[in-house]
């Protein structure tokens, strides 16, 4: 079959296309034949980081896609042949403490699909990929394809907005509009945000905010997060504020944003490490609270998208053909006005 592998060429990675082996199909597990894969910011930013090992040389990344299941192995329950799925990433271990009690976003053995950083699994930008039985999740005919392949980032949002204090008539301000950030607004409305302020460099993002559900959008290249954060709160500051970009900068601007005894959710992780103003988090008994993946939100994130109750079919902007997946990754990489969510369909 046809995978698109990372391989380092003259210093840097590129991603060429590739015959690679059929997956095997394992106890316990099903092969799907992808439909639909995304990248993730977090891919792009592993494809770059050159001497990252995140994303490494001869891995097929992707840990977003939904596809159709060809193969089952024994004990793979009641996944038949024919259905049509998405995959939850999450490689995990099912009998650590955090596993028993249902937290496998946090499992103590965590693998993530399409990603070396933890342990070298093979991702969707592929014709087919082996999982487990226990990451695919059926998907309704009437979500097609490649608004199953945003399932995953939908899925980490609800995660994201379920531990958070977010309730009604909360103001909530979201950090960085990328699919994540988009899937955040439409969460917290969901969840009865009273007041929603969303910040992104691109103004086609803002505008997608805007139409999604944010009362407010702002670049913060223009306007101060916290100077808004006030004005739309009569000088308190917001209630949650949700950091999905993941550098010093917009960390900074969350603690900023946020009033006293409020909350800043974490999500956004670029880098391994930022650096913080501790006497504001002290000085304003500031909550924070880490977040990463899903747990039972997968399901969830399903049903909302076949009810139609959140959107995003329109997050999907540009789609490429398994042998032109360099070039989705440098739209990706270049195209910051009009590139949202960016797919390969092997």
């Amino acid at each position: 079959m046809r995978a698109a592998v990372i391989r380092f060429r003259e210093g840097r990675k590129i991603l060429r296309t590739e015959e690679v082996p059929e997956p095997v199909c394992g106890p316990g597990e099903v092969v799907v034949h992808v439909a639909a894969a995304g990248i993730c910011g977090s891919d792009l930013h592993g494809f770059l980081d050159h001497g990252g090992t995140s994303r490494g040389e001869g891995l097929i990344m992707g840990h977003e896609g939904a596809g159709t299941v060809v193969a089952v192995g024994r004990d793979a329950g009641t996944v038949a042949v024919g259905d049509r799925v998405t995959v939850d990433p999450q490689v995990v271990c099912g009998r650590c403490l955090p596993c028993e009690r249902g937290w496998i976003s946090i499992c103590d053995h965590k693998k993530v699909t399409g990603s070396s950083l933890r342990g070298f699994v093979q991702g969707m930008m592929a014709e087919r990929i082996a999982v487990a039985a226990s990451q695919v999740h059926p998907l309704p005919d009437a979500v097609p394809f490649d608004q199953g392949a945003v399932i995953e980032p939908l899925a980490n949002a609800l995660h994201v907005v379920r531990r958070s204090p977010i309730g009604a008539g909360s103001a909530v301000m979201v950090l960085g509009c990328g699919p994540l950030g988009l899937c955040l607004v439409q969460a917290a409305r969901m969840a009865g945000a009273g007041r929603i302020v969303a910040t992104d460099l691109s103004p086609a993002r803002r505008a997608m905010a805007a139409r999604l559900g944010a009362d407010a959008v702002l670049d913060p290249r223009a306007e101060d997060p916290r100077a808004a954060a006030l004005e739309h709160t009569d000088g308190a500051g917001m209630d949650v504020v949700i950091e999905s970009v993941g550098i010093d900068e917009t960390y900074g601007q969350a603690i900023g944003a946020v009033r006293k005894r409020g909350t800043v959710m974490f999500f956004g992780a670029i880098r391994r490490t930022v650096t913080l103003e501790l006497l504001p988090i002290l000085h304003r008994e500031i909550t924070m609270i880490g977040c990463t993946g899903a747990n039972e939100e997968t399901s969830e994130a399903v049903r909302l998208v076949a009810e139609g109750k959140v959107d995003v079919a329109s997050l999907v902007t540009h789609r490429f053909p398994l042998d032109e997946a360099q070039a989705a990754f440098d739209t990706m990489r270049t195209d910051t006005e009009g590139a949202i969510k960016v797919q390969i369909a092997p």
